[in-house]
């Protein structure tokens, strides 16, 4: 057996040594603005690289990220024609996909995917375009594995009545609803907003239950900032960040995607600014997002596009309300009542999603008009490759 060597020391330098060995031109230095895990750019002989330490408070078992990566890496090699590119992966000195710290925490290093650049909104239909293309063939390479082999790595993650259901109970510990509203016309204004949309939430649960829709393997935080674009033209070159990778709803990866890409103001923006959905950008993705997975989804599961548009980002202003109620443990702010503020945005949006509700049925209804999507029950990439492997 072989004997692995003691836990390397908490600095970022020296874990890095750990994946590229003894380099005296080796340099680390913090990298980008992330809010989850620390992340680092590593310089070496051996090139450039992305060194991160992933979060153990948001994931309980990084250990479960690190799997689904190796598998999903090694999925992405063996079907080069799906078009998709990940990261590569580094392995430790010890063989290993990551490196634990003494105080147990896990380390990774992938390739730094460069010239590269990221997009604070879409300029064009190209990009839309892009986007809607790569976040396909991501969807596509996924259908390729079985979702029960893949590990969940934030439980109760999209679980939309869940987020409901804790803003019940951060309104409870209040001893007070009405006060609560009372206290903040903001405040009473959001919680009007969703108590006429509480049925709103079991849309995908009911139709998981009614057998309408199935899981599959997800990206799970398909957000513009998680696509790398090319640093000369519109083209994108892979999604990043894939600790969310788990099993889900592809609906739960179009809706959010679309959240992102199609609210040209942002998420952080004053109350007071005009939010409006991009339906330009919408049509921009999803004719290229149907092209790409064309019979990938039958038509229960296209009918389910528009109502999951509606819901994530409705999810999203539920988390940001709850948090602001509990006093901003969650989302990091850097003022009192941003995630107040982000919670408006996110119903601002809801709303003029649904005031533009019949526009988007029709750029679905376009996207998606294609004789191989039925209602019958075809079975997944996934199973035709298992069915076809010789007996042993």
């Amino acid at each position: 057996m072989r004997r692995t060597r003691p836990p390397a020391s908490q600095s970022p330098h020296d874990v890095a040594g750990r994946f590229v060995g003894n380099d005296p031109t080796l340099c680390v230095e913090p990298l980008g603005a992330g809010l989850i895990n620390a992340t680092y750019r590593v310089q070496s002989a051996q090139g450039t690289f992305v060194l991160q330490r992933i979060n153990e408070k948001v994931f309980r078992a990084p250990e479960h990220i690190m799997s689904n990566l190796t598998r999903l890496h090694a999925l992405a090699t063996a079907h080069q024609e799906l078009g998709v590119r990940l990261a590569t992966p580094l392995s430790a000195d010890d063989g290993s996909a990551f490196v634990r710290d003494s105080d147990g925490g896990i380390w990774r290093m992938t390739e730094y995917v460069y010239p590269s650049r990221t997009l604070s909104d879409v300029q064009n239909e190209a990009q839309a375009a892009e986007i809607g293309r790569t976040l396909g063939r991501f969807h596509r390479l996924g259908s390729h594995i079985d979702p029960r082999a893949i590990q969940i790595t934030l439980p109760d993650f999209h679980h939309t009545p869940g987020y409901l259901a804790a803003l019940d109970q951060a309104l409870d510990s209040t001893g007070d609803r009405a006060g609560a509203a009372s206290a903040d016309a903001q405040i009473a204004d959001a919680l009007a907003f969703v108590e006429t949309r509480r049925a709103l939430v079991r849309v995908l649960d009911d139709a998981m239950q009614a057998g309408l829709t199935r899981l599959r393997v997800i990206h799970g935080d398909p957000k513009l900032d998680n696509l790398l674009f090319d640093s000369t033209d519109d083209r994108a070159l892979c999604l990043i960040d894939l600790d969310t990778v788990q099993p889900g709803l592809l609906h739960h990866d179009i809706g959010d995607c679309l959240r992102s890409c199609c609210n040209r103001a942002g998420e952080a923006t004053d109350a007071g600014i005009p939010i409006q959905f991009d339906l330009d950008v919408c049509s921009g993705i999803l004719t290229a997002y149907g092209a790409e997975t064309r019979g990938l989804l039958n038509t229960r599961e296209v009918g389910l596009i528009y109502p999951c548009i509606r819901l994530i980002p409705f999810e999203l202003g539920l988390r940001f309300l709850t948090d602001h109620l509990r006093g901003d443990r969650y989302f990091r702010v850097t003022a009192p009542g941003d995630n107040l503020r982000k919670a408006l945005v996110q119903f601002a949006l809801v709303a003029d999603i649904e005031r533009k509700a019949k526009s988007i049925e029709d750029i679905i209804a376009r996207s998606f008009q294609r004789k191989d999507t039925t209602d019958q029950s075809n079975s997944e990439p996934w199973q035709r490759d298992r069915d076809a492997r010789p007996a042993i």
